[in-house]
């Protein structure tokens, strides 16, 4: 298990620089958020109304659910209202909004979660460490994102139940309720067959999706701990890198994530180019994708930190 930190004058220049995509009110994510749940909304509609098929809405569907965790993910870190406390309601909006429709509740996950950036790849503490198995078969896949579904409530129950404010544990309730007794009226009005297909196995294949490229790619191997080495930057290159980068919800740049939880997401691979020089000399794994599959780069630090 590697174990490493980065030199603190080199930390401090890259904070100098992310505080540069902090603090202000994210509407690219809100935007994002209402298209998403509007789509979501309308959907099914569509369907039970003859108006769509049943197989490329289930599609549309997986899709959806996994935009929505970028939203949640978000909220969670309260980057959408960034420094406007007076937004704030609107950070919580969106991420109740996006909890809806992947049926977890922010509440909890937002425990969770945080749970997840102060203890990455601890076997022991890092929640989201049973995902390093993701990869060993889809069988294995689906019953891993079954799990670590419900461990998002196990977590709340052991860790937050009763041990603060009580209106938060009813909220939870609120959202737990929220998100399924519409979707039970949807099956019990008839259309168990869409609703399955819908709001069972498309979410189920949005989630897997959603892991594999949120949490498990970006973690693996899950065994370095510590700031710079324990997430990884894997870089898109070519005419279609900013179309693939856009596309995993600029994820391949989860590693910016870990280091600077309030900078934006569509924000990650600017701010990448500016600190690149600092995460190379710091042990930041960096990969590039391509037709071989990831290859680690094994780049020279340059002392004037300027990415090449």
């Amino acid at each position: 298990r590697c174990i490493m930190s980065g030199n603190k004058d080199l930390d401090l220049r890259a904070l100098a620089s992310a505080k540069k995509y902090m603090g202000d009110f994210a509407w690219p994510t809100v935007v994002l958020g209402v298209v998403v749940f509007v789509l979501y909304i309308v959907t099914p509609a569509l369907v039970i109304a003859g108006q769509m098929p049943l197989l490329p809405a289930m599609v549309l569907m997986a899709l959806l659910t996994y935009a929505a965790y970028t939203v949640l993910h978000e909220a969670a870190h309260g980057t959408i209202s960034g420094s406007h406390s007076s937004l704030r309601w609107l950070n919580e909006l969106m991420g109740y909004m996006a909890a809806w429709i992947l049926m977890i509740p922010l509440t909890a996950h937002r425990h969770e979660h945080l749970a997840h950036h102060r203890h990455t790849n601890d076997p022991e503490k890092d929640p989201d460490s049973i995902l390093a198995d993701v990869g060993r078969s889809p069988w294995r896949a689906v019953a891993l994102v079954t799990r670590v579904y419900f461990e998002q409530f196990t977590y709340y129950r052991e860790n937050r139940w009763n041990r603060g404010p009580r209106k938060q544990d009813i909220q939870l309730v609120l959202e737990v309720l929220a998100a399924l007794l519409p979707r039970l009226a949807f099956i019990a009005a008839g259309y168990w067959l869409e609703g399955l297909a819908l709001f069972v196995v498309a979410e189920l294949a949005g989630l897997l999706i959603l892991l594999y490229l949120f949490a498990y790619i970006v973690h693996r191997p899950h065994e370095s701990v510590g700031r710079y080495v324990d997430t990884s930057t894997i870089i898109v290159p070519g005419p279609l890198g900013k179309l693939v980068t856009a596309a995993w919800g600029w994820q391949n740049y989860h590693s910016i994530h870990h280091l600077f939880p309030r900078v934006p997401f569509y924000r990650y691979a600017k701010l990448f180019d500016e600190i690149e020089g600092t995460m190379i000399a710091s042990g930041a794994p960096i990969y590039r994708l391509g037709l071989g599959g990831m290859i680690r780069e094994n780049r020279q630090y340059y002392p004037d930190l300027q990415p090449r």
